[in-house]
């Protein structure tokens, strides 16, 4: 049973109580409990006028039914109440499998003062708590407050789920893409006569903007191209996808490194008209060790010799997709066995050193020198790099092909 209150304790702040402005397209439901009747009344009369719809319980039971049938969007409930007190109600609702009653607000009502009843209430479940005689400027107040906090809340959990809805449709169309561009990244490397062929592929998510490929040129030549495509996930698999196509294509109606890229340029600018760009690199090899190499904006081939030497070639224009009528130059060179020539994409160095400075494809080109050739070269390279870095992952994706001449 509550103490005995007087009506002037229950007239307290009554008549300065401003009615209630909240956004809603009803009012507030509050569920009063209290098992004395002049309490319920006098406080239900100051929170109709401060704008509240109200419902009220005389006892534990009837309070915890009513919580569980009307609907109340906040529960101003007697500590102190015959058959179950406020603490066993908190308990019951919190422990619910309802979730609109696990999350309800309640302020307890307390007869008594000081921190161990404050913890008891906060122990029990409840938001918050107004001593007794309440004070009804106080009481309201902490209404508006937890029924804010309760928007809040639920506005938060419909963003939560809007988001996970989100995130949902955003991996399966991940998942569509990376199947996609899948078709376009070749995973078993070519048998080339007097060439070991390695490939490194790592996107920095499951969709990269990287792509390779390569195409038999006849008289045992073949032709080996790389593009660097700006952004990454759905987008870059499409982005892949065309770039893919329009070398194939390029590769079967052209024979030189430079021709092919302007035939890139030429359909890869029809599509986009000058709104999105790539860089790319072609090389064409022969059995005898000749290749012929050309780079759109791409960064220079490098080539390792046999004794650690590293020569750079190219690049021999601009990226692709800017200009519809640019030309492209090209160079050639030499291998002999045991000198590898390494086409990449600029994520090979996207890594920073123990001084946060960035890596450059004359880095690069310093960790190629101490390379050892042979199997597995691509991914000692790597090692190497990320071995001279302070550690951090790179922030690019990564696309290689390792051509090193053989007898």
């Amino acid at each position: 049973m509550s103490v005995r209150r007087t009506i002037p304790d229950y007239m307290e702040d009554c008549q300065s109580a401003s009615p209630a402005k909240l956004p809603t397209e009803r009012l507030p439901l509050i569920l009063l409990a209290d098992d004395e009747a002049v309490a319920r009344r006098l406080l239900g009369d100051a929170l109709q006028r401060s704008g509240f719809e109200v419902c009220e319980a005389a006892d534990g039971e009837e309070a915890l039914r009513r919580a569980m049938n009307d609907g109340p969007d906040l529960i101003v409930l007697d500590c102190d109440m015959p058959h179950l007190t406020g603490a066993e109600i908190c308990h019951r609702l919190r422990t619910s499998e309802r979730t609109e009653l696990q999350g309800l607000p309640v302020i307890m009502l307390t007869a008594h003062a000081g921190e161990a009843e404050e913890i008891r209430c906060l122990q029990a479940g409840a938001n918050d708590f107004v001593t007794k005689p309440v004070s009804r400027n106080v009481l309201v107040a902490r209404i508006r407050t937890q029924l804010r906090l309760q928007s809040m809340a639920d506005e938060l959990r419909d963003r939560n789920a809007e988001l996970a809805r989100w995130r949902t449709e955003h991996e399966a169309d991940l998942s569509a893409a990376h199947a996609t561009q899948q078709v376009f990244i070749p995973h078993v490397a070519p048998a080339v006569a007097g060439w070991s062929v390695q490939t490194l592929y790592q996107p920095v998510i499951k969709i990269g903007g990287d792509v390779f490929g390569w195409r038999p040129a006849g008289n045992e030549r073949w032709l080996f191209w790389l593009a660097d495509a700006t952004g990454h996930g759905a987008a870059a698999a499409l982005f892949t996808a065309l770039a893919a196509q329009l070398f194939r294509q390029a590769c079967d109606a052209e024979q030189e490194p430079a021709a092919i890229l302007g035939a890139v340029n030429r359909e890869f600018h029809k599509v986009f008209a000058g709104r999105a760009f790539m860089s790319a690199c072609c090389a064409l090899v022969d059995p005898h060790g000749s290749l012929t190499f050309s780079g759109a904006g791409h960064p220079p081939l490098l080539v390792r010799r046999g004794n650690g030497l590293v020569e750079s070639f190219g690049p021999h224009g601009t990226v692709l997709g800017l200009k519809e009528g640019e030309e492209f130059a090209q160079g050639q060179t030499g291998l002999r066995d045991g000198d590898t020539a390494l086409l990449y994409s600029d994520g090979l160095f996207a890594l920073k050193g123990p001084g946060d400075e960035r890596f450059s494809h004359e880095k690069l080109r310093a960790v190629l020198s101490g390379a050892e050739p042979g199997e597995g070269f691509l991914g000692g390279l790597l090692r190497r790099l990320r071995a001279a870095s302070n550690g951090n992952p790179g922030e690019d994706d990564i696309a290689a092909i390792a051509l090193r001449k053989v007898s």
